[in-house]
């Protein structure tokens, strides 16, 4: 599976920053208590960041742990929700009070489970 996209951002950040510091692998590996080989692999995003280690990080750097982390999007998925296969028996008052109650759901939460499982 290839590596999640976030993982490549907030080693880019690290590597940018390491270099603006002029700091060597070595040197910011032997901060953190990691291998310099381990710390290659997170400024790649082959290796995920654990919380704690982004705090760490971060310190290490000179930064705010929120410095290491992409912006998230700011448009948020949206869903068209007025066009719904409804029965056609269905009176218009009916029709209008499902929409109403379909555009009250969160689907955001929905979403999120599909891609933490893969599949639903």
């Amino acid at each position: 599976m290839p590596p999640d996209p976030i993982y490549k951002q907030i080693g880019a950040v690290i590597k940018a920053r390491r270099k603006k510091l002029g700091l060597k692998q070595e040197t910011l590996a032997g901060m953190l208590g990691i291998s310099r080989g381990a710390l290659a692999n997170v400024e790649t995003g082959r290796q995920n960041v654990l919380v704690h280690q982004v705090y760490k990080i971060a310190a290490s750097l000179d930064l705010s742990p929120f410095d290491l982390l992409p912006q998230p999007s700011i448009s948020p998925v949206s869903v068209d929700r007025t066009e719904l296969p409804l029965p056609a028996n269905l009176r218009e008052q009916q029709k209008e009070q499902i929409k109403r109650l379909f555009a009250q759901v969160d689907t955001s939460q929905i979403r999120e489970k599909k891609g933490s499982r893969g599949k639903v």
